[in-house]
């Protein structure tokens, strides 16, 4: 079974206060026999662009077992996010862009979060969302309009509502066919519910943080679902969604 992490962050964060290191990730993807993941910068560094390139090199040392998501701040001037966007995905092969709302203070019907989505849009990536802490903003439910806005963009739920707005994220990707829901810090009964509710194809396995990986994936080996299952949440789902 190919498992595949679909939230992960390389590099320090200047908002979250980490810092984990190329070999930090690899040796805890040995361990835990993490196939791949999706891989983001720290929400804020000191140098984004730097932060970026620092994830293609992982990538190209690794092949097959890295993958980017762009994270720039959208409160910056339109042409300037446009371009950068563009360059994470043309030249450096990144598979989504990242929307935080609760770091950028920008939620999902913030003008500035248009671009965003635009951009995505334009070129076929994934969009994730963080939901759960930041609220008001940070709802999943309030992504609703966007999905119907663009029913072809591909959206991802960071946390699907963390550990309280898990039902939240439900009605969101019931609601809206184009959304997936990544489960990193949810509860295991959210996540039981999350499964018979939405099916295992449109969830994925995601942890946050390296020291998360053996308990995210300890909740969905505990819920008993079988392999055909199982096999979807861990990893085929993320790379069916992020064409991987």
């Amino acid at each position: 079974m190919r498992i595949i992490d679909a939230h992960m962050h390389l590099g320090e964060d200047l908002v979250f206060l980490t810092d984990d290191s190329e070999e930090t990730l690899l040796t805890a993807m040995n361990e835990n026999g993490i196939a791949a993941q999706l891989i983001m910068p720290g929400i804020v560094s000191r140098d984004q662009k730097k932060a970026h390139e620092r994830i293609r090199r992982f990538a190209d040392a690794h092949p097959g077992r890295a993958y980017g998501v762009a994270c720039f701040n959208p409160l910056m001037e339109d042409a300037e996010y446009l371009r950068l966007v563009h360059w994470t995905v043309k030249d450096l092969g990144f598979k989504g862009v990242k929307l935080h709302p609760y770091a950028f203070c920008v939620g999902p019907s913030h003008p500035a979060a248009g671009k965003v989505f635009s951009v995505a849009e334009e070129l076929d990536i994934v969009v994730m969302i963080h939901t759960g802490n930041g609220l008001p903003i940070a709802l999943p439910s309030l992504v609703i309009p966007v999905a119907r806005e663009h029913p072809q963009l591909r959206i991802v739920l960071a946390h699907s509502g963390g550990g309280t707005f898990g039902a939240d994220a439900i009605v969101a990707a019931q609601e809206c066919p184009n959304i997936f829901l990544e489960t990193s810090w949810v509860t295991v009964y959210d996540l039981r519910a999350m499964v018979e509710k939405l099916g295992p194809k449109r969830l994925l396995f995601g942890t946050d943080l390296v020291s998360n990986i053996p308990v995210e994936l300890a909740k969905y080996r505990t819920l008993g679902l079988p392999d055909s299952q199982l096999e979807w949440c861990l990893g085929r789902t993320a790379q069916s969604v992020f064409r991987l």
